[in-house]
């Protein structure tokens, strides 16, 4: 019995063909026969660990260079065309072929292995683009239509549902001929890698029908194979019967042109398959009826970018990811207007589905940036004195602001997780072309103009480098964008009247129904601090730091307005708290940095009001309060920390301690034994005792004997308070009043001892 994995994976093989297998190395295997032969369907959460025995098929290069050299040969021959282009991004087809794993399969040479295209696909792709690029832009309308059909063949079942671009008073040929121009299946180059790919769904009951847009749904990973960037392929394309009419030389233009802007294989329109010329240039020369931009991001903040391995190789910003992050910040501007159906249909229109394709087209293109690096660690003191971090006393109770943002990116017996820099820039390339709105589900279709298409995806550009980020944590501050200069757009209002006006078009009567489970442009709350700040670092530890006090003031039920997974109480008592059958919602306050004018850095705190945490009501009153939180600590330590970045010294405080309660580093230390005057906070602790300030500092600490405040006192009130330790009060009874009358007769200080003169 040959012990190894195959004997019970559940595969039917018998124990000579599994002993066969065993003896070639994985790298040796033809990957095709691995995933459509030795790979079981399961769960989609497992099927990347069937997918990685697949990427270990390293396959021969040696072997594929004698094969082109023959190829070559055989098609000089003939006096084919030949010509290279390259990956622009990730390549991936045949995603919905049958195999044995779901929506997984990629185009495998069926005899030696490599990844190859097609030419059936390579046909198709050029057609299109000939039939609907190139044919209206030509001045004879009937004489392109012959050109394309002698060089694709016709048939009258083919061309039935030509009816929407084909010009009607173009007659169809008699009867049906092949067409002349053949395309050959393109080869790569070199041995392409093949990589494991993934996209989530975060949405997945809305794209079927069943709920609104929430934060609430577990993502649904996808897994799935491709191909990376830069890898070169020669196409090939020949004539059956060779004239000197110069119908190759269209073929060849089509390809082309078809290859470099609508891409080849599966999910173009988020940029995969795309080519471009070997030398590395991507600009293309876009077709007149197309719209498009170009946008410059540029990362303010460290981003946690990943892709299916979560390693330094595709630590990246993924033109999917992009793509998703515009789709939610779009929705913004259209759910309080319309229903979850009305959405749907208009979300269709804009970015397509898994049944009608998009009129958006998106690609990303890596400009500059540093190396990705892993996120430091806890415990590097060199990190956290570099960028003018100081940690906090233990006697605090609080964790360091900026691993508090990080949490899970640097736990213990977990990998760090890798980051690309503040600085790293990408260029964004978005072109439209006219859509299509369909008015219910049996009624005509509007034609949707380019400019207007192009408009909403502008709009969400916008929205998304100044409010929104990128990556993990990105809801924490990682991953924020420059503020992105769009044509058109210089506010919520310029993005509310674009949402407007593409309602109009699409001919979308006004309801007063509206998507009550989806974040809302109109609901937002927005907070803006500019900074003296240029240290992102710094900056992520502050409004870590802030985030993380304003929760600990907060009852365990009011922190569930902060979003989910969260946790109550401490060691056996731990438990998860959940709102319904809900276990998970992304927070809906949103913090954003952006380099200003003055080279330094914005903080914007964004807060959706959340109708599941736990109704719209709750959660408007605990982020309008955060809001006010943010706003009033971020002014505070603007004005008690005028440092830029990069600075070395620890912030001190006017008595060179650290404030012991909020951590801002930045407030003076009340002297302990005074008595001072205070004003009662609506905030409670924990476990529900009084919370106090004192307005002259801004420090804020609990009251210790919290039962002795009279009952009919209210937030608000100002109170003499007793200054018990450099983190509580004491309300002022007979007791405390005897031990501030000692304190004072002994000339106790902050030290807690005599002063030295009383000493001598």
């Amino acid at each position: 019995m040959v012990s190894d994995k195959y004997s019970s994976s559940g595969l039917c093989l018998p124990q000579s063909t599994r002993k066969l297998i065993c003896d070639v190395l994985a790298e040796k295997r033809h990957p095709g026969l691995q995933l459509d032969k030795l790979s079981l369907a399961g769960e989609m959460e497992k099927q990347s660990e069937v997918l990685a025995e697949v990427t270990k098929c390293t396959g021969d290069d040696t072997l594929l260079q004698k094969l082109l050299t023959r190829r070559i040969a055989t098609f000089d021959s003939m006096k084919a065309h030949r010509f290279e282009l390259a990956t622009r991004g990730s390549l991936t087809l045949h995603l919905s072929r049958s195999g044995s794993v779901e929506n997984a399969g990629i185009a495998f040479h069926p005899v030696y292995g490599f990844v190859y295209l097609p030419g059936s696909g390579l046909k198709g792709l050029a057609r299109a683009w000939a039939e609907t690029v190139w044919a209206p832009s030509q001045p004879d309308a009937v004489d392109a239509w012959r050109t394309i059909e002698q060089a694709f063949g016709w048939s009258k079942g083919s061309e039935r549902h030509k009816r929407c671009w084909r010009p009607g008073e173009i007659e169809m040929p008699d009867g049906s001929a092949a067409g002349r121009i053949v395309f050959h299946d393109a080869w790569p180059l070199r041995w392409p890698e093949v990589k494991t790919d993934i996209v989530n769904n975060h949405n997945s009951n809305y794209y079927a029908g069943k709920d609104g847009p929430g934060d609430w749904e577990d993502p649904k990973p996808v897994y799935f194979l491709a191909i990376g960037e830069k890898v070169p392929f020669e196409f090939i394309i020949s004539d059956n019967r060779p004239t000197d009419d110069g119908l190759l030389g269209f073929a060849r233009e089509w390809l082309t042109a078809a290859l470099q802007f609508e891409g080849a294989g599966a999910k173009t329109a988020a940029g995969y398959g795309r080519f471009a010329s070997m030398g590395g240039e991507t600009e293309i020369a876009f077709p007149e009826h197309v719209a498009n931009a170009q946008f410059n991001l540029c990362l303010a903040t460290p981003a946690f970018l990943a892709g299916a391995d979560q390693d330094r190789e595709d630590c990246d910003l993924r033109p999917a990811s992009l793509r998703g992050l515009l789709r939610w910040w779009w929705r913004t501007m259209h759910t309080a207007h319309v229903g979850h159906e009305q959405l749907r249909r208009l979300e269709t229109a804009v970015w397509g589905d898994s049944e009608v394709g998009s009129p958006v087209r998106l690609a990303v293109d890596f400009i500059s940036g540093g190396s990705p690096k892993q996120h430091p660690n806890k415990n590097d003191r060199n990190f956290l004195r570099e960028h003018g971090i100081s940690q906090p006393e233990h006697k605090q109770k609080v964790t360091q602001g900026l691993f508090y943002a990080s949490y899970g990116m640097a736990e213990r017996r977990q990998p760090r997780r890798w980051l690309r820099p503040a600085g790293s820039r990408w260029k964004l390339t978005a072109a439209a072309r006219d859509g299509r709105f369909r008015e219910g589900s049996n009624g005509a279709q509007v034609k949707l103009p380019a400019s207007i298409l192009l408009e909403q995806v502008s709009a969400a550009v916008w929205l998304l480098a100044r409010f929104g980020s990128a990556g993990s944590r990105s809801r924490k501050g990682f991953g924020s964008f420059d503020d992105v200069e769009v044509k058109g757009i210089t506010s919520i209002e310029d993005c509310c009247a674009a949402a407007k006006r593409f309602r109009a078009e699409c001919k979308f009567q006004p309801s007063a129904d509206r998507c009550q489970d989806s974040p809302a442009l109109d609901d937002a709350v927005v907070t803006k601090q500019d900074t003296p700040w240029e240290d992102p670092w710094f900056v992520l530890e502050q409004t870590g730091m802030i985030l993380q006090l304003f929760a600990k003031r907060r009852k365990a039920d009011d922190r569930l307005a902060l979003g989910l997974p969260r946790k109550s109480g401490s060691g056996r008592n731990t438990r998860n708290l959940r709102v319904g059958n809900i276990t998970r919602h992304a927070s809906p306050a949103m913090w954003s940095v952006s380099t200003n004018p003055n080279e330094k850095l914005t903080v914007r705190l964004t807060a959706f009001p959340a109708p599941r945490l736990p109704n719209r009501e709750a959660s408007k009153e605990v982020l309008d309060e955060l809001a006010e939180f943010a706003s009033k600590e971020l002014k505070k330590r603007v004005q008690g920390q005028p440092r830029g970045a990069g600075q070395r010294d620890r912030h001190r405080t006017v008595t060179g301690k650290s404030d012991p309660q909020d951590g801002s580093l930045s407030s003076p230390v009340l002297e302990k034994g005074k008595i001072v005057e205070a004003v009662l906070l609506k905030e409670r602790t924990k476990k529900g005792g009084w919370r106090a300030r004192h307005e002259a500092t801004g420090v804020e600490m609990q009251i210790q004997n919290t039962a002795d405040v009279p009952h009919e006192y209210e937030p608000g009130k100002k109170v003499e308070l007793f200054v018990h330790s450099n983190n509580a009060f004491q309300w002022l009874n007979d007791k405390v009043k005897r031990q501030a009358e000692k304190t004072r007769q002994d000339g106790r200080g902050h030290h807690g001892g005599r002063r030295r003169d009383e000493r001598r």
